[in-house]
């Protein structure tokens, strides 16, 4: 389910059934064009990536709205305010779960301070989110993702 009214609406009616949250980690920076583009695709690369793991899994997952941060900023205090609002969320809807997806690696390293599961996956490179190369990338990566997740449920 995605964060949009009428899955929200589902979402309401059978929480019970839906046990875990789903929310991409996404940078951004303005230094130059380089960084613009750079980051804007690997958001759109995200998009792809998370609207996939919620097709396959609608009806399990609730598809949260991208968590997107400045990169200059420090991952600590990032990481200080995604906990408090993972915990809230905790503490106010039954998720037995909760799954954080990023691109930047540098959140590796502050995965055991995090209350949710951390997933790291390799950028892909830049180019047309169309191109069949570019596609395929994304459906392996969206196929590992899913052995990823139902490790996750099984633990």
């Amino acid at each position: 389910m995605k964060w949009i009214y009428n899955d929200i609406d589902q979402y309401v009616q059978a929480k019970e059934y839906i046990d875990t949250a789903v929310m991409a980690l996404v940078p951004f920076a303005f230094d130059d064009d380089e960084s613009l583009k750079k980051y804007a695709f690997q958001s759109e690369a995200m998009y792809i990536l998370m609207s996939q793991i919620e097709k396959q899994y609608k009806g399990r997952v609730l598809l949260l709205p991208v968590y997107h941060y400045p990169k200059q900023n420090t991952l600590e205090s990032e990481t200080e305010r995604l906990n408090n609002m993972i915990d809230q969320m905790h503490e106010q809807q039954p998720f037995q779960h909760t799954l954080l997806f990023t691109f930047d690696n540098k959140w590796r390293k502050q995965q055991r301070h995090l209350n949710a599961e951390l997933i790291w996956l390799p950028a892909p490179t830049e180019g047309d989110l169309n191109q069949v190369e570019t596609q395929q990338i994304l459906q392996s990566q969206a196929n590992e993702l899913q052995t990823l997740i139902q490790d996750q449920w099984q633990s």
